[in-house]
C-alpha cells in the first residue's frame, strides 16, 4: 500500500527542489572577474550607472534599482524589504570580456546578487490596474540618442530626467512615480534623452510655488508626444525572500 507523505513533507520537498534549481541556474551564471562593493557616502540625490566597457559601474544606487537592471523588473513588481530602498551603494565590477553582451552583463550582476548578498526569491503573477505608456496622436517628440558614456539618473518631485534610457526603463520609473503598472507599448527601440517637468503629487512636500506646470499626464504628452492610457495588466511580481544587508567579501 502506498505511503502517505504528510503535508509537511511535501512543503520540504519542494522548497528542497526549488533551492536546488535556483542553485542549478546560480552556478550557470557569469561572474564578474572582481567587484567591490561600498556603502555609497555622496550626499546627491541623483545615481549613476554605466552597463558598457570594461566595468559595469552603479553610483549612489539603492539595491532595488540594481535589482530592476540585473533582473528586468519594474520598480511597482518588485516586493522586497524596505532597508533595499534606502541603503546607496557604490559597485565597480570588472567584466571578464569586453564585448560581453547587456544580457550577459545583467546575468554576471544576478550573480553578484546571489553570490554576495546571498539573494533568494520567486515569482508570482497578479492582474493590476495599470496603465500602457503609448505614442501620442502627433508622434513621439524625442529622438534616439547615439548610447555613449553613462546613464545618468536624477528624479525628483515635479522633475525627472534619464539621460540614454531605453523607453522600458522609463515606463519603470513612471510606474514608480505614479504607483501603479507602466507597460511600454510605444515599441521604440534605442535610447533617448528624456527630461520631463510637471506638477508634483500635493503630498510630496515639495512648496507650492513649484506647483504650477502641466500634470504628469499631461506633461508626458506635451513634452514627450507619448501617452499613458488605463489598462488592466497581468504582472509579473518579483518577490525577495533574502537578502543580507552587507555582502560578503570578493
Amino acid at each position: 500500500m502506498p505511503r502517505l507523505i504528510p503535508a509537511a513533507e511535501v512543503v520540504c520537498l519542494v522548497l528542497t527542489i526549488t533551492s536546488g534549481a535556483l542553485a542549478q541556474n546560480a552556478v550557470s551564471l557569469p561572474r564578474f572577474e572582481v567587484a567591490s562593493i561600498k556603502l555609497s557616502t555622496s550626499n546627491e540625490t541623483g545615481s549613476r550607472n554605466d552597463l558598457g566597457g570594461a566595468n559595469v559601474v552603479f553610483r549612489n544606487y539603492v539595491l532595488t534599482g540594481i535589482l530592476q537592471t540585473a533582473f528586468k523588473v519594474d520598480r511597482l513588481d518588485l516586493e522586497a524589504p524596505d532597508w533595499l530602498d534606502s541603503e546607496r551603494f557604490d559597485i565597480t565590477a570588472k567584466v571578464p570580456d569586453e564585448k560581453a553582451s547587456l544580457e550577459e552583463r545583467r546575468q554576471m550582476l544576478q550573480a553578484l546578487f546571489i553570490d554576495r548578498f546571498g539573494l533568494a526569491f520567486h515569482h508570482e503573477t497578479k492582474i493590476r490596474t495599470g496603465f500602457g505608456l503609448v505614442v501620442a496622436r502627433n508622434g513621439a517628440k524625442i529622438q534616439p540618442v547615439e548610447d555613449v558614456g553613462g546613464h545618468n539618473n536624477d528624479n525628483r518631485p515635479g522633475r525627472m530626467e534619464r539621460l540614454r534610457t531605453t523607453i522600458g526603463d522609463f515606463a519603470s520609473a513612471l510606474a514608480f512615480m505614479i504607483k501603479q503598472p507602466v507597460v511600454d507599448e510605444t515599441h521604440m527601440e534605442g535610447r533617448y534623452n528624456v527630461v520631463l517637468t510637471y506638477t508634483p503629487d500635493p503630498g510630496s512636500g515639495v512648496p507650492a510655488a513649484a506647483g504650477d506646470g502641466p500634470s504628469i499626464f499631461t506633461a508626458i504628452e506635451e513634452q514627450l508626444g507619448l501617452k499613458l492610457e488605463p489598462r488592466k495588466v497581468p504582472v509579473d511580481i518579483f518577490i525577495v525572500d533574502h537578502c543580507q544587508k552587507m555582502p560578503t567579501e570578493n
